[in-house]
């Protein structure tokens, strides 16, 4: 179903730069978006692969009792840390977060999970953040963030009660 709005929004939108921008605007720009399509194809095709065969290699039991449902406040720390950790970007990690959930994890690790990926992403700490705006800057970010992941763990355990 969602592929299928998707669908219909991209539709849509093209319509309406058909409409007042033009014909030769709207092929410019699909042509543009075929040219990123063809560009990032690869990149999916080779991250999926390779989380499904690391979801190979990950033992389940493992997977459970870290991460999983019943991991607790334990579990939701564990996340945290693997999620900072965790480099690249989503090409890469939400592949990852299928295989981790396919092997047992709960859904408020792997949201806590995401939301450290999203925030601290120590890889890009090190490469960008530092060298450019220093380590004071970098070390007031990611301590004034440090509850962003904990957060998002309380709010998912919630929701879940009230929905289900």
């Amino acid at each position: 179903m969602g592929t299928l709005a998707l669908w219909g929004l991209a539709l849509v939108l093209g319509l309406l730069v058909w409409i007042k921008k033009g014909r030769s605007t709207a092929l410019n720009a699909l042509k543009k978006a075929g040219y990123r399509a063809l560009r990032t194809l690869p990149r999916i095709v080779v991250a999926v692969l390779t989380a499904g065969f690391a979801g190979q290699l990950i033992p389940g039991g493992m997977v459970a009792n870290h991460i999983g449902p019943d991991s607790g406040f334990t579990g939701v720390l564990i996340a945290m840390l693997v999620g900072g950790f965790i480099p690249g970007g989503p090409i890469l990690s939400f592949p990852l977060v299928v295989v981790l959930y396919e092997a047992g994890a709960g859904q408020v690790q792997l949201i806590t999970l995401l939301t450290a990926w999203s925030v601290f992403a120590m890889h890009r700490v090190v490469i960008y953040e530092i060298p450019m705006m220093g380590w004071r800057f970098s070390m007031v970010r990611l301590v004034s963030s440090l509850p962003l992941p904990l957060i998002a763990a309380g709010m998912t355990s919630l929701l879940l009660r009230v929905f289900g």
